[in-house]
């Protein structure tokens, strides 16, 4: 049975200070975008901003368009390219039916966080509310058919710049550098585009040292208690394929990644079809948990 999910892996999101009335009347922007939108649009879940509608084809309104005012739209968290941020999934190019799969599952109770009360997690299983059959499947198809990204940038570190909790991501903070130990540090390059959700905002991403290469060797059935190569299931390069059942796992946030290897092993992501990622996670530690989520995000996605 897995230990106490690390703090480090589900950041919190401190209470923020209420914004001057003035401020929520100012055009913000995003570099290269000629839209603007102000604060207060920004912080309303239920409707999608979307700051480059001409780098996809127009999104089905479940996407742009929470259920109700007070539920977010699926474009809120994962963006209207799916590229997702670090608190969430990037969900672009993932099959269809594993979208579809997952819903069903979140919906039944089957998956579900860990903890079960980190915010993410609950939010995503509200934004589902009363979704129809045919909602969920125009947004998996849509989604299933964006272009795959990556913004971030790996780094093996055994120091990283003093880091505190904003909303749901580890971000720099003025203080002396800190060991990384045993974790994995995303932070945002400019804070500013991440909390206006610009989807071209990048990522930092401390890992510890080596831990790319012994993920890639834990990746290819090395060192387990029960070998299993990854790529036996996720595809050549993780990159996941039509005919195989697992969903793509290179260039992922590897925060989501290490979250899904622990839910894996405490049994949050249950069901006929988590069983053989919990044979594969029931051994392994904290270290190379973190070590196989660094690896799978090094790869080009």
């Amino acid at each position: 049975m897995a230990d106490e999910a690390p703090d480090w892996s589900y950041p919190g999101c401190p209470a923020a200070a209420p914004a001057a009335a003035a401020d929520d009347l100012v055009p913000l922007d995003v570099p290269g975008s000629a839209i603007h939108y102000t604060a207060a649009a920004l912080r309303r879940l239920s409707i999608a901003p979307d700051w480059f509608p001409a780098e996809h084809r127009e999104p089905p309104a479940v996407v742009m368009t929470g259920q109700t005012p007070a539920t977010p739209a699926c474009g809120y968290c994962h963006l209207p390219d799916g590229g997702g941020r670090p608190e969430n999934v990037r969900i672009a190019g993932l099959p269809a039916a594993y979208i579809a799969t997952q819903i069903a599952v979140l919906r039944s109770g089957e998956r579900h966080g860990a903890p079960p009360d980190w915010a993410p997690s609950r939010l995503m299983v509200k934004s589902l509310g009363t979704l129809s059959d045919a909602q969920v499947q125009a947004a998996a198809i849509y989604y299933s058919q964006q272009a795959v990204r990556s913004h971030l940038q790996l780094v093996e570190t055994a120091d990283v710049p003093h880091v505190t909790t904003a909303c749901f991501v580890l971000i720099r903070s003025k203080g002396p550098d800190e060991p990384l130990g045993t974790r994995i540090v995303e932070t945002p390059t400019d804070v500013e585009r991440f909390e206006r959700r610009d989807p071209h905002a990048s990522y930092l991403v401390y890992v510890p040292v080596g831990s790319i290469e012994r993920g890639r060797n834990l990746a290819a059935g090395a060192g387990l208690a029960r070998p299993q190569a990854c790529a036996t299931c996720h595809g050549v390069g993780l990159r996941g394929g039509a005919a195989l059942p697992a969903p793509p796992l290179a260039g992922q946030f590897p925060g989501y990644l290490f979250r899904q290897l622990y839910a894996f092993q405490a049994g949050t992501r249950a069901g006929a079809a988590s069983l053989p990622m919990q044979t594969v996670t029931a051994s392994l530690s904290v270290r190379e948990m973190i070590d196989l989520a660094a690896y799978a995000a090094s790869l080009p996605p």
